[in-house]
């Protein structure tokens, strides 16, 4: 038989006018489709219905999208905004702060010179009064070791030199520490002199042996511990040596030793005892040449300083190696770290200082 006559449908042509429609109408062909598979009574009232439901269903689909899309427009803007405002509270902050700090440095500028205004004020009062303390009293029994390069240092550092009569005239020489920190006594070790050593080490055992035990004491509170070996080699000692000795003097070392404590500490009262106790302790020195002035100034204990100065105004003139006075270690002092606590007494402290050292000097 024929198959052309077969009776059977020739394939349909995809480029037909119908093929290429139904291409670009995917929910008609669904319809189609399942119309050959349902087969209803009435295939174009359901392919109808098919219709309708799709269209329903696409334009749900499509609002449903929107509504997304809108919804994560709207929280972007959200987020945005909650930036924003964020941005802008810490800008408002930091405003306020630099405002902040604005007003206080404006403040601080403002006091620092009021307070120069009326330190100034006060100097020149001071300038046109008598000094306000006197130059020594009669009771301070006061001994002003310079610190620095001495006559003696420099005999010291010479070969057979006769030192004898230097140590004579001052014998507070002895205790003297040149920019390097050095006695005499240091520096003619350190030129290989055993002879000049020798000298100055005989001239104080000698003192103890007359008996002049004032001016052993003197060195001590100088800062010459060194004396203290010095002694330890005399020999055949009666009792009341043996315990000036061995006693009186580390009992000494031990009291300044408590003293430079105590006024670290801002102790008052402690320095108060001991300065009444024994007057001359006020009066020590370290080996950096340090008074109890300049200790009590270097730590910050403006009360302690005071209550010395009025006692001992001769501790103004005093000198460490660097040549530094107290009212020099004073005047190095930032102010802009000087406390509210502290202004009044550290602007009397240095008035008195200036006013002091003026009196002491034209004395």
């Amino acid at each position: 038989m024929n198959r052309t006559n077969s009776g059977r449908r020739p394939p349909p042509d995809p480029n037909s006018i119908e093929a290429k429609y139904l291409s670009t109408r995917p929910a008609l062909i669904r319809g189609l489709a399942e119309i050959v598979e349902r087969r209803p009574n009435d295939p174009i009232e359901y392919l109808a219905t098919f219709l309708h439901k799709q269209v329903e269903n696409t334009r749900a689909q499509k609002k449903k999208e929107e509504e997304a899309e809108q919804l994560e427009i709207e929280q972007q803007q959200a987020e945005e905004e909650k930036q924003h405002r964020a941005q802008l509270k810490n800008e408002i902050r930091t405003l306020r702060e630099q405002e902040e700090n604005e007003r206080k440095q404006r403040e601080a500028e403002e006091k620092r010179k009021r307070d120069a205004e009326e330190l100034a004020k006060r100097h020149k009062e001071l300038a046109t009064a008598p000094p306000s303390l006197p130059a020594v009293r009669e009771e301070d029994d006061v001994f002003v070791v310079e610190f620095g390069e001495t006559e003696l240092h420099r005999r010291a550092a010479v070969q057979n030199a006769n030192l004898s009569e230097l140590l004579q005239d001052n014998y507070h020489s002895i205790a003297s520490r040149n920019a390097e920190g050095k006695t005499p006594r240091d520096v003619a070790v350190d030129a290989g002199l055993q002879d000049n050593v020798d000298q100055i080490d005989t001239f104080c055992v000698q003192l103890l042996q007359n008996g002049n035990t004032k001016a052993i004491n003197d060195l001590v509170l100088c800062g010459y511990t060194e004396i203290l070996n010095q002694l330890k080699t005399i020999e055949d000692t009666d009792e009341d040596t043996n315990d000036f000795i061995n006693n009186e003097v580390p009992q000494l070392l031990e009291k300044i030793k408590q003293l430079h404590q105590a006024i670290k500490d801002g102790d008052t009262e402690t320095v108060d005892t001991m300065v009444s106790d024994r007057k001359n302790i006020a009066l020590y020195r370290d080996a950096e040449g340090s008074s109890s002035l300049h200790d009590a100034i270097e730590n910050r204990q403006y009360n302690i300083a005071l209550n010395l100065l009025q006692k001992y105004p001769s501790l103004a003139l005093i000198k460490d190696i660097r040549d530094r006075t107290s009212l020099d270690l004073l005047n190095s002092i930032d102010e802009d770290t000087i406390t509210d606590d502290q202004r009044d007494i550290y602007d009397q402290l240095k008035e008195t200082l200036i006013s002091t050292s003026a009196g002491q000097q034209m004395d």
